[in-house]
């Protein structure tokens, strides 16, 4: 069953009906998205520099569930994505120059984002890539990203996201650098889209508002929506090589790999917002 919330069957007034619905645009609309601080737990030992975070082309989408404001404004934008590098920069243990150290090169292949009045979820595909000092590919993964809150509104879900994301790639950098497994994924981290999906509600609501009606009678209006969570699995992956002009090992030169960019078996995700009905 999905979380929800629920008020108390009684009569409330006018002025109370309004107050609700304020107190919920506000916990919605949250604050500017800020870097959050991240504490890695592993031993870091190797410099390490970080590519410019990128978003792929209708990364972002965003279901508004029974809200007539906000919208579009809530999807993942250049402001995330500066606050995800400042991140994984201020996360760095050891920074160090391009060229010189290992080099992070992070992609948001989908962010959807659903709320209902405060309450949201989040779920995103990242894919990211590590090179080595002599700009060779020595690891690459895609991973997902998921989180609920209840009563924080969209950047509720947004900063634990951001923080999943900057902990795993750091970590798994450190473990990958020693010649260590990249190890377990974080909080908020998970391998595969269905354990992330399973980890958040896939609606959102009920939510009741008691009004007073004529004769004392009152009414129960309930709200429920589907968040479209499907949007966010990645079915391709990332052809880094070509990505990052990186030649290709001789044993897949060999087997005859193209170097053009390779088709995707996930059409262009749409970027409009789509409400529930």
């Amino acid at each position: 069953m999905p979380y929800s919330f629920q008020l108390r069957p009684k009569t409330i007034g006018l002025s109370a009906v309004l107050a609700l619905g304020v107190y919920a645009a506000l916990s919605t609309l949250g604050c500017a998205p800020r870097a959050q601080t991240v504490t890695l737990d592993v031993p870091a030992n190797h410099p390490v520099s970080i590519a410019s975070p990128e978003v792929e082309p209708g990364a972002s989408k965003v279901t508004a569930i029974d809200v007539p404001f906000g919208g579009a404004a809530y999807r993942y934008k250049d402001k995330d994505l500066a606050v995800l590098q400042q991140m994984l920069e201020e996360t760095n243990p050891i920074p160090g120059a391009p060229g010189e150290s290992f080099r992070i090169h992070v992609v948001i292949r989908r962010f959807l984002i659903a709320y209902h009045q405060s309450e949201a979820v989040g779920i995103s595909c990242v894919a990211w890539a590590l090179t080595n000092p002599r700009g060779e590919l020595v690891f690459d993964e895609t991973f997902y990203a998921a989180a609920y809150t209840g009563n924080k509104g969209v950047n509720g879900v947004k900063k634990p996201i951001q923080k999943g994301i900057t902990k795993r790639v750091h970590a798994a950098t450190q473990a990958v650098a020693s010649g260590l497994p990249p190890g377990p994924p974080p909080r908020w981290v998970y391998e595969d889209y269905e354990s992330a999906a399973a980890s958040i509600p896939n609606e959102l609501g009920e939510i009741r508002v008691v009004t007073l009606q004529r004769g004392g009678v009152e009414r129960s209006v309930e709200y429920v929506g589907e968040t479209g969570e499907e949007f966010a699995r990645c079915n391709d992956s990332i052809d880094w090589y070509y990505r990052l002009g990186i030649p290709r090992p001789a044993e897949e030169a060999s087997q005859g790999k193209s170097p053009r960019e390779p088709s995707s078996a996930t059409p262009p995700p749409p970027t409009e917002v789509e409400p529930s009905p």
